[in-house]
């Protein structure tokens, strides 16, 4: 994404669609940046340092940044753009712009019951939310609260598990099935051994005082969750409910995905009757290999 500057007054031109005003807080968010910033000043610095790095040194963020930034618009003039509109048609679906929310990981870590949030603000502006396989809320609560919602799988290559996943997917009733192919091993995220960030989560004095050194989200955040729900949980990354956050059965969950291969896809794709999409795919061969095992986008 670029950081491109939008006024606090923008409204939505979209014919028949109303403005709706923003809270102070978001008024004050001029660009995709001051997100970042007010993060870095609200969440402690582990929990920040996960969401706002990427894997080894960054190179692979930095880099698509930069490659974004060299698309530009050529823009014609004098002509009627009174009716324009952002609107785009994605799976035989009208959304109102042509991007949406992305998966990310442990966001109720970032913000109470940070997953609902996500889907149900995507849910009003009617643009796509992906709820992620390593969410610490159980799927069947977000779609509960957001019908759209896609799902996105982290899947090892055991079909007795992929398939009970999948039919737990499907029963909840997303209709969406978003397969991640890009991590057979565990990333190397530099930045999160720098921040004192780990999975498990990892008690220690240090990772206290950054909670204490951020008293809205210790308080609005994380013992409202305590209280409210218990120790979080992955919720999706079985058919069944996953480990609490700080056990060390968690790196047993997350493994085997080394053995994912074609053979797993086509067996999803029997199963699946919704639009399938893989994320992760980066070579044109794989693209080609996609289309022809049956999925629907990447």
């Amino acid at each position: 994404m670029t950081s491109s500057a939008l006024p606090a007054s923008h409204k939505d031109n979209t014919p028949g669609v109303a403005a709706r005003p923003l809270s102070r807080a978001l008024a004050r968010m001029l660009s995709l940046d001051d997100f970042e910033a007010a993060a870095r000043r609200r969440l402690p610095r582990p929990i920040f340092g996960y969401v706002a790095g990427a894997a080894e040194d960054n190179q692979s963020l930095q880099d698509n940044r930069r490659a974004f930034a060299q698309y530009g618009f050529t823009p014609r003039v004098l002509v009627d753009v009174s009716q324009r509109t952002q609107r785009t048609e994605l799976f035989g679906r009208q959304y109102a712009a042509p991007f949406g929310i992305a998966p990310m990981g442990i966001s109720a870590l970032s913000a109470y019951r940070g997953d609902v949030v996500l889907a149900r603000a995507a849910q009003d502006a009617n643009i796509p939310a992906i709820l992620s396989g390593t969410s610490l809320i159980p799927l069947e609560d977000v779609i509960q609260q957001a019908p759209a919602t896609w799902f996105q799988a982290y899947l090892p290559g055991d079909p007795a598990k992929i398939d009970a996943l999948v039919t737990r997917a499907r029963n909840a009733g997303y209709e969406t099935l978003v397969l991640t192919v890009d991590i057979p091993v565990s990333a190397n995220r530099e930045n999160n051994v720098r921040t004192g960030f780990s999975t498990p989560l990892k008690p220690s004095l240090r990772l206290a005082w950054d909670g204490l050194t951020r008293p809205r989200w210790l308080a609005g955040t994380f013992l409202r969750t305590l209280l409210a729900h218990g120790m979080p949980h992955f919720e999706n990354s079985f058919a069944t409910r996953g480990a609490p956050i700080v056990s060390a059965s968690v790196l047993r969950d997350f493994s085997a995905r080394d053995h994912l291969s074609w053979e797993h896809v086509a067996r999803i794709r029997r199963q699946w009757r919704g639009p399938l999409i893989i994320k992760g795919i980066l070579h044109p061969q794989d693209a080609a290999l996609a289309r022809q095992h049956g999925v629907d986008g990447v």
